[in-house]
């Protein structure tokens, strides 16, 4: 029976180990200019001229003895018969020690007038003034740039020495399809090789992306030594669990030694490496954040120390607007969305999971928590490491509570204004909790128009809140067959999370019919969101569940309305004059928004832009007012 891992050292037992089993290649090569950019200088770089070589033009303009132009003025121009015509970059002669621009020289014959004094050396470049013969241009180690390549190239050099650091990856697996294709059922497309690609070659590595290899040890091993031939390290991506299709960590041992197999990390913690005739090869995890945290915490400090430049992310204080509990012993790394408000920046993790792909893209940074903590508390001051640019913190709108189409086609406006909304699922009983601490920009909620029903009606008595129609739709029952409201005593459905407006909306049909939960199958099986309630219906394992007209038409799947459905955003007071949200209103109140609602999303758009507010102890629903959201 395999043994799941032979070893679970630290993070930093694990690049010690490294470095000291795996010395530099010390290999470089020369590179042609053009190609350089991203490449690693592999020695110094002098300069082998002097740039300017002699004293030249600054401008356009005549090149003159500054001593005659003295006492020149608007009302007393000077003439000035002995001078020479220059264009910018032309040698200047060296007996005259300045330059008079063109715009300030007049015509008068054979001379030319002066009205303003020119100071010695003025408008000259003095030989050198950029740089001067055996100076240094660039210094060993250095990631060269666009504007690197402009400089060598105007000093004279057509190639470069870099470092050459050759990475080979081979993505193993019988569900790997190459990119481009569309996967059949049990497949998945292989991006661990393009991401671990695309990342290694910023640095300055030369990256080779080999063909997925099958989950078969022969195939593998014969892959494998094929890559160790042509490259300084190898990457194989999945493999190292312990499923029956798991070969890497045998393989490894049979052609080298195993230096160890997991790492006190999560994600990340099925890693491995190997030591190979010298040289490293890495196992990292299939699943894909599983697969870049091992990447970027392990194999690039890894590579830096061999003299690649490393990811220079910026690091932003943010506080937390949820636990985090951490398991102990473990380096755990957790995807966020950080955003400002009011001067206080607010950091909201996104679901954990080693296959939740899109969780990376719409987090703009992670936070680590170390081995030593078992989590960290709601308004906790930490550090995040950003994945974007730090200006663009400002450009975010925190948004929690359903993820709806309408906000998607609202989210892409609002970029077209590079504006980003960044969006938290949120049961509704937690967004009041979160506009009061003030750790969103908004809540999103979606209120189905059942008597009773009206969505957040009372706020405390220290919050203001106002709440601005998006549209309107139909919910009703989703499913593969024909159905009525009637046959739910007689087949299976599947439910939506609790407090959520679709189960609701379940609930209130059930006590219409006179039925109880527990005579409708399936009624305690819940589908996190939308899509896993249609693909349960789409594969036979419910017959219908409660969701929108426009998520059944994607879906391919039939529909039966039940009531309307109203998405509304909720919006403190004091944060109208923020200039994202005014933006936002811009948005939502323009006909081009409105259109996209209407053919995109299926909405009914005949409130869009109004508003009802929220007082504190209001208890009815409030008037909806047609100039949209008013200035407090």
């Amino acid at each position: 029976m395999k043994k799941r891992y032979l070893s679970l050292c630290s993070r930093e037992e694990a690049l010690s180990l490294m470095s000291r089993a795996f010395p530099p290649p010390g290999t470089c090569e020369r590179v042609p200019l053009l190609e350089a950019e991203g490449r690693i200088t592999a020695e110094p770089v002098y300069a082998p001229c002097t740039v300017p070589e002699t004293r030249c033009a600054g401008m356009d303009g005549i090149a003159v003895r500054s001593a005659e132009t003295f006492g020149a003025g608007e009302q007393r121009p000077v003439a000035i018969s002995d001078y020479v015509m220059v264009d910018t970059g032309n040698p200047i002669p060296p007996e005259y020690d300045a330059i008079v621009m063109i715009e300030d020289v007049f015509p008068a014959g054979e001379s030319r007038l002066v009205r303003k004094a020119a100071l010695p050396g003025q408008y000259i470049r003095p030989a050198g003034e950029d740089i001067r013969e055996g100076d240094l241009v660039l210094p060993r180690g250095h990631q060269i740039r666009p504007s690197d390549i402009s400089a060598l190239a105007t000093y004279g050099y057509d190639h470069v020495l870099a470092r050459v650091i050759r990475v080979g990856i081979l993505p193993v697996g019988n569900e790997l399809v190459p990119i481009g294709t569309r996967p059949a059922r049990g497949k998945i497309v292989e991006s661990n090789s393009v991401f671990a690609g695309s990342y290694l070659s910023r640095m300055g590595a030369r990256c080779t992306r080999y063909e997925i290899v099958p989950d078969d040890p022969l195939r593998i091993t014969k892959c494998l030594c094929r890559a160790l031939r042509e490259n300084d390290l190898v990457l194989i991506s999945s493999g190292t669990s312990a499923g029956r299709a798991d070969h890497t960590s045998e393989i490894i041992s049979s052609l080298g030694t195993l230096l160890f197999h997991g790492v006190a990390m999560m994600p990340g913690k099925p890693v491995m490496v190997g030591n190979l005739k010298g040289k490293p090869v890495v196992g990292l995890p299939g699943y894909p954040v599983a697969s870049q945290t091992a990447l970027r915490e392990l194999v690039v400090p890894f590579l830096v120390r061999w003299g690649l430049a490393g990811q220079q992310a910026a690091v932003l204080p943010a506080r937390l607007a949820r636990n985090i509990p951490s398991e102990l012993g473990f380096d755990e790394f957790i995807p966020v969305s950080v955003g400002s408000i009011a001067g206080c920046t607010w950091a909201h993790p996104h679901p954990r999971g080693s296959g939740l792909q899109m969780n990376l893209v719409r987090a703009n940074g992670y936070l680590h928590v170390p081995a030593f903590s078992e989590g960290l508390d709601t308004g906790t001051v930490a550090d995040i490491h950003l994945t974007t640019a730090p200006y663009l913190v400002d450009r975010v709108l925190l948004c929690t509570g359903t993820r709806e189409s309408g906000v998607a086609l609202l989210a892409d406006a609002l970029a077209g204004r590079d504006i980003s909304m960044h969006i938290f699922p949120a049961r509704p009983i937690e967004l009041i909790p979160a506009l009061r601490m003030n750790s969103c920009h908004i809540g999103i909620q979606s209120v189905p128009e059942i008597n009773g029903v009206s969505g957040i009606r009372q706020v405390p008595g220290d919050l203001q809140l106002m709440a601005l129609h998006i549209g309107k739709s139909q919910i009703g029952l989703v499913s593969r067959d024909t159905i009525s409201a009637d046959d739910l005593g007689r087949i299976r459905v599947v439910n939506a999370p609790r407090e959520s407006a679709r189960r609701i909306v379940l609930d209130w049909l059930l006590a219409e019919l006179g039925l109880s939960p527990d005579q409708v199958a399936g009624y305690s099986s819940e589908a996190r969101n939308g899509q896993v309630m249609t693909e349960t219906i789409i594969h036979n394992r419910a017959d219908a569940g409660i969701g929108s007209s426009a998520l059944a038409a994607s879906a391919g799947l039939r529909f039966l309305p039940i009531v309307p459905e109203s998405l509304e955003l909720l919006v403190r007071n004091d944060a109208l004059d923020d200039c994202r949200i005014q933006a936002l209103q811009d948005v939502v109140k323009s006909v081009e928004f409105q259109d996209l609602l209407q053919q995109q999303g299926g909405y009914f758009t005949t409130k869009t832009g109004q508003i009802r507010e929220l007082s504190p102890g209001f208890d009815r629903v409030g008037e909806s007012r047609e100039e949209g959201i008013r200035q407090p």
